[in-house]
């Protein structure tokens, strides 16, 4: 007769057998889960921007060091560009809120020509941004076309009209929010008008330093 001591120990083997093997799992998996893939590269190109100020900013290289999450807007959007706007501003009230430091934020304008420093001022204003890591973003149509570019972001002007002296259109254009580590690489993107927000906030606590 097979004792039950027998069975015990025979569980108990085949039990401590099998810990390596889920330990091991347990932690590859949890490294997966907590690695952003590597994207593009931007910090190969300099391009020089002006903030809601007036003041130059060299973009990406002023962000060296810095966890960046970068959109493009444009200050006459009806939809999307407010609601990613918005919900940026969540985000950095967040990560405000839980202590986390070195982090960056930058709306991009793909509009400069109507989109001067003074309106994107008053853009940030009318929703009370916290200017002090947020930037917003022009430059020359050169440059911000060769930027959009870069981040493979496509903006497509509409047909123009005219009101007066003001030539009115709008742009068809992508939906994304990027998350750009201390090196100037994409680490991730997101749907900026629907991004989940506590989605972002863990992917940049995975890249603090």
């Amino acid at each position: 007769m097979i004792s039950k001591n027998y069975f015990s120990n025979s569980i108990i083997r085949k039990t401590v057998s099998i810990l390596p093997l889920v330990l091991f799992i347990t932690i590859l998996w949890n490294g997966c889960a907590k690695k952003l893939p590597d994207g593009k590269n931007i910090s190969n190109n300099n391009y020089v921007l002006l903030n809601q100020d007036s003041t130059k900013v060299n973009f990406p290289h002023d962000y060296n060091g810095k966890i960046l999450v970068a959109t493009f807007i444009y200050t006459n959007c009806p939809d999307i560009c407010p609601m990613t706007t918005h919900n940026m501003q969540l985000v950095q009230q967040q990560i405000k809120s839980e202590g986390i430091k070195g982090v960056q934020f930058a709306a991009i304008s793909f509009d400069p020509q109507r989109d001067t420093p003074s309106i994107l001022k008053e853009y940030a204003s009318i929703r009370d941004i916290d200017l002090s890591n947020f930037n917003f973003l022009s430059g020359t149509k050169k440059n911000i076309a060769s930027l959009i570019h870069e981040f493979d972001f496509l903006a497509i002007p509409g047909d123009t009209t005219t009101s007066g002296k003001n030539r009115i259109y709008f742009f068809t254009h992508t939906d994304k929010i990027f998350l750009i580590d201390q090196n100037g690489i994409i680490r991730n993107e997101y749907r900026g008008s629907h991004v989940n927000r506590d989605k972002l906030i863990s992917d940049i606590k995975s890249l603090e330093d």
